[in-house]
């Protein structure tokens, strides 16, 4: 019933005898008019064939009118779908989330344009491919399909569901995973439909925020410290100074020595700290990177650590402008540099190299060393304040937390990409401002 009713809707039955009507009006109307003039002194016989004519003219009309109205409603209905079919197949294929459509055997059967751009494939080299080619191993060892095979049984449909799934390269990605049957008009299910969303980007922004978070508590917590600290340290300092003038022991000035060693490293912390969490009042100015980088590779050139270091500058010619505070810049490089110093202390021929370029709307300066690497489960963490893996003694942990901060200030971003075992790169990119 429900069909017909929607058949007799879309076939505008109404329009049909509403203007069926008016037909027949007008042809009966006219006979009537004939007759009433023209007809008068017909004979019976005649009228009769000319009663039948109407009547089989009346029925061929409304036929011709009929079929006419229909076709015309056919060719409209069959363009508003073709536009909807394109209107539909436009959205999916340019929808930035990645849209996969299996049928029940698990094969790829369509891959919109989103789903090139995030993982990879070319919809010709993935379509007719099991969907566990983009799951990784471990998750198909978890029984990863499985466990969603029964969430859609019992409820339909799987909806923000975190997860990782590989690119043609190799690289896991984090997704978010929607996925629901797909019927026919039998209302049988003839496969499923997969939304991918790219998760990369929210989780770097979250990390960043509890970042952010993270140096804003170190922050209001360093001044305080930092004036807690610095007062009775100056008096042990002084007290130490009056007793090396007082003694001429050389055991005792060789012990007073290390506590004056001691209060200088504590002396650089609180330093440290207090440049942390005080907002810079310096005064910003346009300069040139690559004069900042010669100025700071320059510089470490002179110190005993860096005596067998090569360095290696790759500089772009013609760079633009980037507004920042100089001393700021060449904090961070300094800082960089003496880490990817520190990470290749065991290294037959350690090697620095430093490297610019001009991107489209950004500065991208890299700072790469042949050192140690940094550990995956470390990677996460270099950024935290008080984070690091040096030796006791050798490291305060505040060196990249502060590079983050006068970076993050600029706009900018910062990064590491390493290997244990391989080496180090720091990508800076600044943002070109006039």
């Amino acid at each position: 019933m429900k069909d017909i009713l929607r058949f007799l809707r879309e076939a505008r039955i109404v329009y049909l005898l509403f203007t069926s009507l008016i037909v027949l009006g007008v042809i009966f109307g006219a006979f009537e008019i004939i007759d009433q003039t023209l007809l008068k002194d017909t004979p019976q016989n005649t009228m009769q064939w000319l009663y039948f004519s109407r009547g089989v003219l009346s029925a061929l009309v409304l036929m011709i009118w009929a079929a006419w109205t229909v076709y015309n409603y056919r060719e409209y209905y069959e363009d508003q779908l073709e536009a909807t079919k394109l209107r539909y197949s436009d959205i999916i294929e340019h929808s930035a989330d990645a849209i996969i459509s299996l049928n029940n055997d698990g094969t790829v059967i369509s891959w919109n344009h989103g789903a090139e751009e995030m993982l990879g494939w070319h919809r010709d080299d993935i379509i007719g491919e099991s969907i566990e080619t983009i799951v990784p191993d471990k998750l198909l060892e978890l029984k990863e399909l499985e466990y969603i095979d029964s969430g859609m049984r019992y409820q339909g449909y799987i909806q923000n569901f975190e997860t990782e799934r590989l690119t043609k390269s190799g690289e896991k990605k984090l997704v978010n995973l929607t996925e629901s049957f797909v019927r026919n008009e039998e209302d049988e299910v003839v496969g499923r439909s997969l939304i991918l969303r790219d998760l990369t980007d929210v989780k770097m922004r979250e990390e960043q925020i509890q970042q952010s978070e993270r140096l804003a508590t170190v922050g209001h917590m360093a001044a305080g410290v930092a004036h807690e600290v610095g007062n009775p340290l100056t008096a042990i300092s002084s007290l130490v100074q009056v007793c090396q003038r007082k003694t001429e022991d050389e055991f005792i000035q060789d012990q007073l020595k290390k506590v004056r060693e001691h209060i200088q490293r504590i002396n650089k912390i609180v330093r440290e700290l207090v440049d942390f969490s005080r907002p810079s009042s310096m005064q910003t100015e346009h300069v040139q990177i690559n004069d900042i980088i010669n100025s700071a590779v320059g510089l470490l050139k002179h110190d005993a650590r860096c005596r067998d270091v090569a360095f290696e500058l790759h500089l772009a010619d013609n760079l633009p402008m980037i507004p920042c505070v100089p001393d700021q810049i060449h904090q961070v490089l300094v800082n960089l540099l003496l880490n990817a110093v520190d990470a290749m202390k065991d290294v037959a021929d350690p090697r620095i190299v430093v490297s610019t370029e001009r991107l489209k709307n950004t500065v991208k300066l890299t700072v790469s060393d042949v050192g140690k690497g940094i550990k995956e489960e470390h990677q996460s963490r270099i950024f935290e304040p008080f984070f690091t893996t040096k030796d006791v003694g050798r490291g305060t942990g505040l060196g990249l937390s502060v590079s983050h901060g006068i970076i993050n200030k600029m706009d900018g971003s910062i990064r590491a990409e390493s290997e244990y075992g391989e080496g180090t790169t720091f990508i800076i990119k600044l943002p070109i401002k006039k």
